[in-house]
């Protein structure tokens, strides 16, 4: 069973963050609001599908300085900005520095609840090859020292007897280490090893 997402507000106004969770209602997800810039990176933890609505002019730190923070502790929550004022400077900075989208106030609301739907499809989906990239860690640190030389010879195209000649084992060794590499690794073929190999750099 999928959790639910969870959505962050952040803004200095109340009437705009109760507007947000209207808006928002039916996407059935987690939302948390802080009317603090500071207050939501000191409570924030990052999740496997979320993403931040921002303004981008705050009291206390301005939303470009929020995606700094977040980008300085690896979050990669999609951040959605929001600003009243015609700032396209720092709109074309902000997706610079990668934030996943912009609206302008007032918010149209069915496009605002399209774009922060976008964000957490995209979340998820980064949460998703996280997961694969933290599965392909955990089964290449099961190969001992020995079956992971090996796995390397078979990746720069040596074959059984030429790994068996540099080792000083035999082909028989050779291919058993070669079979149990493929079951640890849960792997078909030669090509599936070299992508593993690759991703892991």
């Amino acid at each position: 069973m999928n959790r639910r997402p969870t959505i962050y507000i952040v803004d200095d106004d109340a009437q705009i963050l109760w507007l947000y969770q209207q808006i928002l209602q039916e996407l059935d997800a987690t939302v948390h609001v802080f009317v603090s810039a500071r207050e939501f990176l000191d409570s924030y933890a990052p999740g496997s599908a979320e993403c931040l609505i921002c303004d981008l002019r705050m009291p206390d730190i301005s939303g470009l300085d929020v995606q700094r923070e977040l980008r300085e502790i690896g979050a990669a929550i999609p951040v959605i900005f929001a600003s009243a004022y015609s700032e396209v400077p720092a709109v074309v900075e902000a997706v610079k520095a990668g934030a996943f989208d912009f609206v302008e106030k007032p918010v149209d609301g069915l496009q605002f609840r399209d774009k922060v739907r976008k964000a957490l499809d995209h979340s998820r989906a980064l949460g998703s090859r996280r997961m694969d990239a933290q599965a392909q860690q955990s089964r290449l640190a099961s190969l001992t020292p020995k079956e992971r030389e090996i796995a390397e010879f078979v990746i720069s195209g040596l074959s059984s007897r030429k790994i068996s000649e540099k080792l000083g084992i035999s082909i028989r060794t050779v291919q058993n280490h070669r079979a149990r590499i493929a079951e640890k690794l849960q792997l078909d073929s030669t090509i599936d090893l070299v992508r593993l190999f690759y991703g892991d750099r």
